[in-house]
């Protein structure tokens, strides 16, 4: 039976979540954009010189967007970019440095069938992590 492990650090978890909060915030002003003015996705490739794909693939998470892209983005669409970093605020438990945190365990199991009729089985599962108090 193949088994797999899928392992996600603290500081990669912040990190996804973050990207995939500003996908959502170009995401939602690129709909008020269109519902209010009616831009669309080729409207905004064409004011910054890319193919319309590039766009999607982008806003949909296919492809990484980098700080240059996102204040293009934002002035495509008459936007200022923001940014921000303000403290973060330590929870019981929390799971950033600075704390005491343990990423739960999980596993799932199951099989599969491929497209050529061939069965596999499979087991995703994380472990417990402590991450130490920084010194």
């Amino acid at each position: 039976m193949s088994s797999f492990q899928i392992s996600i650090s603290p500081s990669r978890r912040v990190a996804a979540r973050f990207i995939e909060g500003v996908r959502r915030a170009l995401q939602k002003a690129l709909a008020e954009e269109e519902r209010e003015n009616g831009v669309t996705q080729a409207d905004i490739a064409r004011r910054i010189g890319v193919n319309r794909s590039v766009i999607h693939r982008e806003l949909r998470g296919h492809r990484d967007i980098t700080l240059g892209r996102l204040a293009e983005l934002a002035w495509a669409m008459g936007r200022e970019p923001s940014f921000s970093m303000p403290k973060i605020r330590n929870a019981e438990g929390a799971n950033h440095p600075g704390t005491l945190g343990v990423v739960p365990t999980a596993e799932v199991s199951g099989f599969m069938t491929q497209a050529d009729g061939r069965n596999y089985s499979f087991v995703a599962s994380t472990s417990a992590q402590t991450f130490p108090t920084e010194a």
